[in-house]
């Protein structure tokens, strides 16, 4: 019937079931929730305390005074804030590059007919399938004899590379779910394929884009091991830069500096996700259900 919920379509004999499973489920997903905003309160209450209150008191117990100069001592003298301009320049580029030279290869496969469409498609599908320990050896090897072993820019290819095959099989599904009425206008009307691309099939994407960016932005955002081989100490992202503090803290124990550390790594990815996860859930869900 029209307007019926499955719930109410259900005997009642099962509906007590439903609503059991469905109460199970909502407490499995509301504990997950309190542990992980308990773990979040009890880092912040720790990043305002002073070093002799983290080692003298309960790791539940207020701050006496709360002790923001932390944040300023990790941003300035543990040099959180280079790293987090590294950590903005590695993930923006390395995404957006990524995505756009995806969206070329994804077109492509998707609206172009040619002998080996489907091989192509499977190439990239199987790209994404290898596990990426496998890749290690090799490509730190490559990447010696190329001279792009060590720096920032060395990363960012490595970046561009390693999500080209997760974004082209995204953005192709993406692109096969588009009307091709659009497409066959313009070419009709004496358009060049890639202006077809560029002016008509690439705005109509543009939710596919923004939410295969978001997802590569997040995924190089917390990136630890590739910055690890290729990074130097003064070239370091934040998981990378969060791991020297550790390893300071060892024998400082300045671990209310690390604790403000991560925080302040933990905050922009917590923010761009709350504001946008309708775009990230909408344009990953459109390519699938679309056509």
């Amino acid at each position: 019937m029209q307007g019926m919920t499955y719930e109410q379509g259900l005997p009642k004999h099962r509906k007590g079931k439903f609503r059991f499973g469905r109460a199970l489920i909502y407490a499995g997903v509301g504990l997950y929730c309190l542990s992980s905003v308990l773990a979040f309160s009890w880092v912040f209450m720790i990043s305002l305390k002073t070093t002799t209150e983290f080692l003298t008191t309960s790791p539940w117990a207020l701050p006496a005074v709360p002790q923001f100069e932390n944040y300023l001592t990790a941003w300035n003298k543990a040099k959180i804030g280079v790293y987090f301009g590294n950590s903005i320049l590695t993930s923006v580029a390395g995404a957006t590059i990524s995505v756009f030279i995806s969206s070329l290869a994804a077109y492509v496969i998707a609206r172009v007919p040619f002998k080996f469409n489907g091989l192509f498609g499977n190439y990239f599908l199987i790209g994404y399938m290898v596990p990426a320990m496998l890749t290690i050896i090799p490509l730190f090897f490559m990447m010696v004899n190329l001279g792009l072993n060590k720096g920032l820019f060395p990363l960012i290819l490595i970046y561009i590379a390693a999500g080209f095959p997760f974004n082209t099989f995204v953005l192709r599904g993406f692109f096969e779910s588009l009307p091709s009425e659009l497409e066959e206008a313009a070419t009709v009307d004496g358009a060049s394929p890639f202006r077809v691309f560029w002016q008509i099939m690439l705005p109509l994407a543009w939710p596919g884009l923004v939410s295969t960016f978001l997802i590569n932005f997040l995924s190089l955002w917390n990136e630890f091991f590739l910055a690890l081989i290729f990074l130097r100490a003064e070239d370091a992202t934040l998981p990378l830069g969060l791991f020297y503090m550790a390893q300071k803290a060892l024998y400082s124990a300045q671990w209310t500096d690390l604790f403000a550390g991560i925080l302040i790594v933990s905050v922009p990815v917590l923010i761009v996700f709350a504001l946008l996860q309708d775009q990230i859930t909408r344009g990953m869900t459109s390519g699938a259900l679309k056509g």
